[in-house]
């Protein structure tokens, strides 16, 4: 299901918030980036594991929610659509194991970039297809969310055209087009300078919100 974002209020508590969690999961992609990228020998891999576990058991001390809804339920981090826009596993900004996908609205249309390293690799130097095929769902559901309507993929086709390669800054877009009263279709592409790497094709089911336990913000 993919959700909205929104600009967070500059110095509220929901900026503050999220802003340290940018910085941590930044960090957290940069350790798994050197995790796959090290030729790490076995008394170094011990002496990072005992630190990682340490960070862990800290982590634990921590509140521990049960996903998103229970995080969202708790109304302190901002909205459903915030908090989801935020650790959704593909494209949330706060989510340590997602790629950073950068992207701004044109009405019906979502365009942005992503830049995909060595965690991501599926061919040798390439993108792992189901990384690709990630990206551009989450993309189109962004954009179908735009629509007004949340929703849920209910159909998707990828071409891969193109390995698509690592290390570079890759450009999405996507734009949607209302089928009926129930379903948007959204047409996404991904490329690297003038190659067209993938394109996809989706229809999203709109959901009522009720179903999750939150009212309709109309």
């Amino acid at each position: 299901m993919a959700a909205a974002t929104r600009p967070y209020e500059p110095g509220s508590l929901e900026e503050s918030y999220w802003r340290a969690r940018h910085r941590l999961a930044a960090a957290t992609r940069a350790l798994n980036e050197k995790l796959v990228s090290s030729d790490v020998d076995p008394e170094l891999a011990a002496a990072l594991t005992e630190k990682i576990e340490d960070l862990t058991a800290e982590l634990s001390k921590a509140t521990q929610v049960d996903g998103l809804i229970d995080m969202a339920k708790r109304g302190e981090r901002g909205t459903i659509d915030d908090v989801m826009g935020e650790l959704v596993s593909v494209g949330g900004r706060s989510h340590p194991c997602s790629p950073e996908l950068l992207w701004q609205e044109e009405s019906n249309r979502i365009s942005g970039t992503v830049r995909f390293g060595q965690a991501f690799e599926g061919p040798p130097g390439h993108v792992h297809g189901g990384w690709v095929a990630g990206v551009l769902d989450h993309l189109m559901g962004m954009t179908h969310v735009r629509t007004g309507y949340p929703g849920m993929t209910g159909g998707l086709s990828v071409r891969y055209l193109k390995p698509t390669p690592l290390n570079q800054v890759i450009e999405v877009s996507a734009e949607a087009t209302e089928l009926d009263a129930k379903r948007t279709e959204v047409k996404a592409a991904m490329r690297c300078g003038d190659t067209t790497t993938a394109t996809a094709e989706a229809v999203f089911v709109r959901v009522d919100r009720a179903k999750f336990g939150f009212d309709d913000p109309n």
